[in-house]
């Protein structure tokens, strides 16, 4: 029993030391701080490179070394993905997948798998999940919703089921907020 116990506990602090715990809950799906820890970093690695242009906002963010507001925007990024993603249809889906298909063929997607590594330190599976499968739903969802786009995504963000912990912030109003 004292062995499980010891087990147990090394295990639960080897995966809390490493961030594989969740800090937030959109909907079913938890997103954990490993997760948002690791699109800060290739966040910082993209911009050190200077493959993200330059603007006064992120100059702010970057070379102040804003590491708080840094997190702040990419936690609330992947937030806002998660609920896009939640609340598109399966049809909605298989468009954003074929997109994605007609933009990658095995060839395409052989002959990135290095630059996709170099630069964002993943495979193409984690590219593909977190980077290229939210922006295929959300060029889909912008060409059906056209106009009204903006207000369907506020209206979706205000109603979205988001709950988090063990960071500093709150959802409020479809919004990422610090909490007080």
């Amino acid at each position: 029993m004292t062995l499980a116990l010891l087990v147990g506990g090394l295990l639960s602090y080897t995966f809390i030391k490493n961030g594989y715990f969740p800090v937030a809950k959109i909907g079913g799906k938890f997103i954990s701080y490993n997760t948002v820890k690791e699109n800060v970093d290739v966040s910082k690695r993209i911009y050190s490179n200077g493959l993200a242009g330059s603007s006064p906002e992120m100059d702010l963010i970057f070379k102040r070394g804003n590491e708080s507001l840094l997190f702040r925007n990419v936690f609330e990024s992947i937030i806002t993905n998660e609920i896009i993603k939640s609340t598109a249809t399966d049809d909605l889906l298989a468009k954003a997948k074929k997109e994605i298909k007609s933009s990658f063929d095995d060839k395409s997607v052989a002959s990135i798998a290095s630059l996709v590594q170099q630069v964002y330190g993943w495979d193409v599976s984690k590219f593909t999940e977190r980077i290229l499968e939210p922006q295929a739903i959300l060029d889909v969802l912008t060409k059906e919703k056209g106009e009204s786009f903006n207000d369907w995504l506020d209206s979706s963000k205000k109603k979205a089921d988001v709950s988090i912990w063990f960071v500093p912030f709150e959802w409020k109003d479809g919004r990422l907020e610090s909490r007080k």
